[in-house]
């Protein structure tokens, strides 16, 4: 096991299994990282920016304000703010103060920002397909399972 890792690390041992697994992990979310900034660069956006319009397309013609974005944000970004405004600035997204409170802001996908992720759901559609060509759909149901315990943090 962990023959490609160890050559990509240049390292001939682990620890124990559990560095080996931690290692593993990281490497390859290293990876599909760079194939998502890859992706979303050929469209003029960030993977973090990408996020934020699958996000605001997940509000189903409402949007968010930026502390709920955040909150559903992949990678926990402190600055949001700075990544809506280089999506508005590509008129991707727009914001409207609530009438009822002036302070909150409420953030929007356009039509456009709509048009752009249906574009690049083609190339990811790719990349799903090279997916199912190293994975089954049970070893992807389990690998989503273990990282499930990654993630949880209440144990």
């Amino acid at each position: 096991m962990g023959e490609t890792l160890k050559k990509r690390l240049r390292q001939s041992k682990f620890e124990s299994p559990y560095q080996e697994a931690i290692l593993a992990v990281l490497v390859a979310a290293s990876t599909l990282n760079e194939q998502l900034d890859r992706a979303c660069s050929e469209f003029d956006i960030s993977r973090q920016q990408y996020n934020i319009l699958r996000i605001l397309k997940g509000a189903r013609g409402g949007g968010y304000q930026c502390g709920d974005i955040a909150s559903r944000m992949l990678d926990r970004a402190p600055d949001i703010t700075r990544r809506i405004d280089g999506l508005a600035k590509l008129a991707l997204v727009e914001r409207e103060r609530s009438e009822d409170d002036r302070r909150v802001v409420i953030t929007q996908i356009t039509s456009k920002g709509l048009e752009l992720l249906d574009k690049l759901q083609v190339t990811l559609n790719v990349w799903y397909n090279d997916l199912r060509k190293k994975l089954s759909a049970q070893e992807c149901r389990a690998l989503a399972e273990l990282c499930e315990k990654l993630i949880d943090s209440e144990e």
